[in-house]
């Protein structure tokens, strides 16, 4: 088979772009978890949560390394019984941990798994940030470093006849995530431009937040439809926000009842303010960063299991409406973006833990799967 004819064939079972209810073909919400790549042994006294120690998964001592082969194979065995993607966390081209070694060392180790990967772009890790904290891509490098990192991608795994079919696309396109795109400033739609000469790549922005205003609606910056020109779709990393975490630090039925507002407002404003972009919801059980960042002072936020799945249903009823055909929620994906699979480091893992065994594992699979 040539290149090109693989490369169409693996993007003919892409998840398709709804525009109206008449081509909506998707019937089940894909949930892309957030893989943490750079975990290490030295990782884990930073830790918040950790593995359940007699799973059979893991015949290691307590924690794990990223790069480990019998991890990904263990991780990758959950995921396709559970029908799950990836969010997979890229850090660049570099050697760095979480860098592309790991993902070369992922496809390669287990090369028949039927999960699929969405790139996180870790902008974080790939840029340079200024002193006001943001990403100027009127700074060559930056432009320069995009650019050629999406090239990159595309002509090393999208476009290869030996990786392609492992990445999840959408309206035949992969699915890049760019972390944290509302920090971006100066010409980074002219950088998006010239990737996209590149690299037909489906792009989604970082811009969700929780803060509504006092109707009850997102509160949304003023240039939302300029920042969302340049992208194909919307979402956000997780739900956390330490201004809105209780006093019991719980995940709440106040706090869900914030998170299905804002996600549900965020959904009308997108199909209002750019017709063209789509938004993707974005859920999240847990957080906490005591350990790893203690300098922070972000107050810890936990679940049951009933409230991880109450939650869960909020996106999902999201969902379903958008596939019932609500005009209103037109914009929306069957996908989420989930936060995480194993950020042990920031106390968001689903994976089964010593903390709430297979709990969260079980709330999302249930929510998305009856």
């Amino acid at each position: 088979m040539r290149r090109r004819d693989f490369v169409r064939a693996a993007a003919g079972a892409a998840l398709p772009l709804p525009r109206g209810r008449a081509d909506l073909a998707v019937t089940s919400t894909t949930l892309a978890l957030h893989y943490m790549t750079w975990l290490t042994q030295g990782s884990w006294p930073f830790a918040s949560t950790w593995p359940v120690l007699h799973d059979p998964s893991y015949p290691l001592p307590r924690g794990y390394d990223s790069d480990d082969p019998v991890i990904f194979r263990a991780h990758n065995e959950v995921a396709a019984r559970r029908n799950f993607a990836w969010l997979w966390s890229w850090w660049g081209q570099s050697g760095a941990p979480g860098g592309d070694g790991t993902l070369r060392r992922y496809l390669d180790e287990d090369p028949g798994s039927p999960v699929q990967l969405l790139l996180l772009y870790e902008a974080t890790g790939t840029l340079a940030v200024n002193r006001e904290g943001f990403y100027n891509f009127d700074d060559p490098a930056n432009y320069r470093r995009l650019v050629e990192d999406l090239a990159f991608l595309e002509r090393t795994y999208w476009s290869s006849p030996r990786y392609a079919h492992r990445f999840f696309r959408v309206d035949g396109r992969p699915v890049v995530f760019l972390w944290v795109s509302r920090q971006f400033s100066g010409d980074w739609a002219a950088a998006v431009a010239a990737a996209r000469r590149q690299a037909a790549v489906y792009l989604v922005g970082s811009e969700f937040g929780l803060e509504l205003t006092q109707d009850g609606r997102p509160r949304v910056r003023a240039d939302l439809a300029e920042r969302l020109a340049p992208l194909d779709a919307v979402s956000g990393y997780g739900i956390y926000d330490p201004r809105y975490v209780p006093a019991s630090g719980r995940l709440d039925a106040a706090y869900a009842s914030r998170y299905e507002s804002a996600s549900r407002g965020w959904a009308e404003v997108v199909a209002s303010v750019a017709p063209h972009a789509r938004f993707i919801p974005t859920l999240q059980f847990a957080f906490d960063d005591r350990y790893v960042r203690p300098e922070a002072r972000n107050p810890p936020l936990v679940s049951s299991v009933a409230e991880a799945l109450a939650v869960s249903r909020a996106a999902r009823g999201l969902i379903d409406d958008a596939l019932g055909g609500d005009p209103r929620y037109r914009s929306v994906l069957p996908l989420v973006f989930l936060v995480s699979w194993n950020e042990h480091l920031e106390g968001s893992a689903i994976e089964w833990t010593d903390e709430h065994g297979y709990g969260y594992l079980l709330a999302a699979a249930r929510a998305f799967r009856d």
